[in-house]
């Protein structure tokens, strides 16, 4: 190696050391694929409130809804991969709809890169206040009985709609999905009676739960949920197999240097070993889950593995 060249590397070295060590210097902007209201848009605000006091720089949740979180996550893997525009992603828009979809403008594995995992929390299916369903009991004692059950979720293809098709399935049920740009809207439209079902993980439902407004009928996960003891499991309930739990990261685009995205990976590992981050988390339901670099990326290739057994179990498809 020439000298000319030894210099110019030790160079660029400098030069990416040094833009690593002083990121960032501006607003960084962190994107929601959905509308506010949902675990995403709750966990988006949550850490970006703390990354801004570590930063020293606002972090600004951005809501990009639409295409089952699609075009938020095109929109953050199509920016530049300087660490100022991140995904605040979850299940579906990362992993899962790469299984559902045939048209992607972006492939989530190839044009996103994955930082850091945050939480993870299981689903849970909760009625509404104008419906006359007030237990798993008396939701399966409607089956044949000619009325129509609905049930909404944030997106086709995702694990809301997937958990709606899996319990149709195990209860020989007939329910018709209807697809929501979030959760939150659905939620809304679930009080209001538009909707029957809803499954969702705990934090956009606890606060309607605890005013009574929701009925809480099932939980998919292992065990009972810690703010909502009364509600059974699916397995309780002798569905074993409906488990699903949705978690929530932290992406940027391709193409990230490594030293940018393992800095901004530990500064998100340093809010979640904080008390107080971690019982943030947890009175909302969620789960503090934290993971980083090559154990996360290993992580989402054996969720898509599960799922595209349970996508192709549930023949759950979109038109796009």
């Amino acid at each position: 190696m020439s000298i000319k060249s030894l210099v110019c590397g030790v160079f660029v070295a400098t030069l990416s050391a040094a833009s690593t060590a002083a990121f960032p210097d501006n607003p960084v902007k962190l994107v929601v694929a959905y509308a506010p209201g949902g675990s995403t848009d709750i966990i988006a605000r949550l850490l970006g409130a703390r990354l801004s006091a570590r930063w020293g720089q606002q972090v600004v949740v951005e809501n990009r809804t639409g295409a089952s979180g699609m075009i938020g996550a095109e929109a953050v893997s199509r920016a530049k991969p300087d660490g100022y525009t991140l995904l605040l992603g979850y299940t579906p828009e990362v992993s899962m709809n790469k299984l559902v979809f045939k048209n992607m403008r972006y492939d989530p594995i190839a044009d996103l890169t994955p930082i850091a995992l945050i939480a993870s929390a299981p689903l849970v299916l909760a009625a509404g206040p104008k419906s006359p369903i007030g237990s798993m009991k008396e939701l399966i004692a409607r089956k044949g009985s000619g009325q129509s059950i609905s049930y909404g979720s944030p997106g086709t293809g995702g694990q809301q709609h997937i958990a709606g098709e899996l319990l149709a399935r195990q209860t020989g049920m007939q329910l018709t999905h209807v697809p929501y740009r979030g959760t939150g809207l659905a939620v809304a439209d679930l009080i209001g009676g538009q909707i029957d079902l809803f499954w969702a993980t705990t934090p956009p439902l606890l606060q309607q739960i605890r005013a009574g407004r929701l009925k809480p009928l099932a939980v998919a996960g292992p065990a009972r949920e810690k703010l909502l003891p009364d509600v059974p499991t699916t397995t309780e309930l002798g569905m074993p197999n409906l488990q699903l739990t949705n978690w929530f990261g932290v992406f940027g685009p391709k193409a990230m240097p490594s030293a940018l995205a393992n800095s901004i990976a530990a500064d998100v590992m340093q809010e979640l070993a904080d008390p107080a981050m971690v019982k943030g988390l947890e009175d909302q339901g969620l789960t503090p889950t934290p993971m980083q670099g090559g154990a996360f990326r290993s992580f989402i290739d054996t969720e898509m593995k599960k799922y595209e057994q349970i996508v192709k179990d549930t023949g759950v498809t979109a038109s796009q």
